[in-house]
């Protein structure tokens, strides 16, 4: 089970205030569309800070903490909250409303500084796990990639609308020049037809 892609939209480390989904890239003739998520929209959306997305993308599953890993804790969270974890929709809304309200139940100061009570969260996570210290160092690198590589973007910047089309538009070919001044003379036309009839 490959679990959701949550994290590009997620990644305040590349400073993209929007991401643009390749899911729903459509190609037509001259036009190309798309979804652009927005962070901000997502966050507000969520009841959640920024602060908290690497965590939740490390909860929802990513390219370091494997799906696989949370499976229990997915299941644990969809049945507190009444959702069959036989569902195919484990891996939409469902799941994600879940990891955010665990989020959100987080002490205040978990929350202030996730890197220094990692051992806490996981031990909410996965209570049975036998490998605290694998998973404390996975998390960590997880949580790692996430980091702010620059300033964060112009909050001044305007947030384009949810859908985005662009059109290509092909400039129109010059007509060879020969044949653009012969069409253009009447007296060659009249030279040609001579031609012709001898």
């Amino acid at each position: 089970s490959s679990g959701i892609n949550a994290e590009w939209p997620l990644r305040p480390g590349m400073n993209a205030p929007r991401y643009l989904s390749l899911h729903h890239l459509r190609i037509s003739g001259n036009t190309i569309s798309t979804v652009i998520i927005d962070r901000e929209k997502i966050s507000s959306s969520l009841d959640l800070p920024l602060s908290l997305f690497p965590l939740l993308s490390c909860l929802l599953g990513n390219d370091v903490v494997n799906y696989e890993v949370l499976e229990e804790f997915h299941k644990r969270l969809l049945a507190q909250n009444g959702e069959s974890s036989d569902e195919k929709k484990k891996e939409g809304i469902q799941l994600v409303t879940a990891v955010t309200d665990f989020l959100k139940n987080l002490e205040e100061d978990v929350k202030e500084d996730i890197t220094a009570n990692i051992g806490a969260i996981i031990k909410q996570v996965l209570p049975e796990s036998d490998n605290c210290a694998q998973l404390e160092a996975l998390f960590l690198s997880g949580l790692e990639q996430y980091k702010e590589s620059t300033a964060p973007p112009d909050a001044a910047d305007e947030t384009p609308t949810t859908a985005v089309t662009v059109t290509v538009i092909e400039k129109e070919k010059p007509k060879p020049k020969e044949k653009a001044e012969k069409e253009s003379d009447p007296a060659d036309l009249e030279e040609e037809e001579a031609e012709t009839e001898e």
